[in-house]
């Protein structure tokens, strides 16, 4: 309990965390702003555009992934993760704190994200005359977006583990993010369960599947086997690995 009271000490009280909050706030004023404002109001009052829209609040999983990644990276690039062995001398539990601290601090994001999802997206369907339908059909993105950051939290924990240098990690999650998804995707089918398609169809949360995206709890459980995978290599390599003699 203490090593988690101190891991997430160490996340909330980091400039990062503020400058990855107001980019993303910032970002998604942008893609909601020309998502509702370049649609014509006939289409916004569908509930299918409703439910797009507010799955917008799904970009914090991108964000959920780097926060994860860099609660571990961030200690090897400053050289503090020694002063963190010797607190929590067992590896896995100090790596299971992280674990924790980056799940419940992503938690709170993605809460906090899609309250602005919703509060920009009422205040453009206000603004042009629309009524914003809030019901079962419309919200679920909302769990969708909560739970695909958890998934992504989880992931991100463990490619930092597994590469434990902050500027590798965040470059390779990025260019899988922007080129390895498009790529996969000429694959076919399979490329319903890469890592990115996986929480996408979780973030959009539908009962079944279609050609390019799983139904919502395949997705889940692909993400979970994801964040397994990496977490159980990314504590094999800290585990194995000696204590760095200084920072990144």
């Amino acid at each position: 309990m203490n090593a988690l009271r101190a891991e997430l000490l160490k996340a909330v009280t980091t400039r990062l965390l503020l400058w990855f909050g107001l980019g993303l706030l910032a970002f998604l004023v942008l893609v909601l702003s020309i998502h509702i404002g370049s649609n014509d109001p006939q289409t916004l009052r569908e509930l299918p555009t409703q439910r797009s829209t507010l799955a917008f609040g799904g970009l914090a999983a991108i964000v959920a992934v780097l926060i994860g990644s860099l609660l571990v990276t961030a200690e090897y690039a400053h050289g503090t993760i020694n002063q963190s062995f010797l607190a929590v001398p067992v590896r896995g539990r100090l790596l299971a704190a992280k674990l924790a601290a980056a799940v419940i601090v992503v938690f709170a994001l993605a809460v906090l994200v899609d309250v602005a999802t919703l509060v920009i997206a009422e205040l453009w369907f206000h603004g042009r005359g629309l009524t914003l339908h809030l019901d079962r059909e419309t919200l679920t993105p909302f769990l969708g977006a909560v739970g695909a950051s958890l998934l992504a939290a989880g992931i991100g924990v463990g490619v930092g583990a597994v590469m434990r240098r902050q500027t590798g990690a965040i470059i390779a999650i990025l260019l899988w993010l922007l080129i390895g998804e498009g790529v996969i995707s000429a694959v076919g089918d399979a490329a319903r369960f890469a890592p990115g398609h996986a929480l996408g169809a979780v973030v959009t949360a539908h009962a079944t599947g279609t050609g390019d995206m799983l139904g919502v709890w395949p997705a889940a459980v692909v993400g979970l086997v994801y964040v397994a995978i990496f977490c159980a290599v990314g504590f094999l390599v800290v585990l194995g690995s000696d204590v760095p003699s200084s920072g990144d």
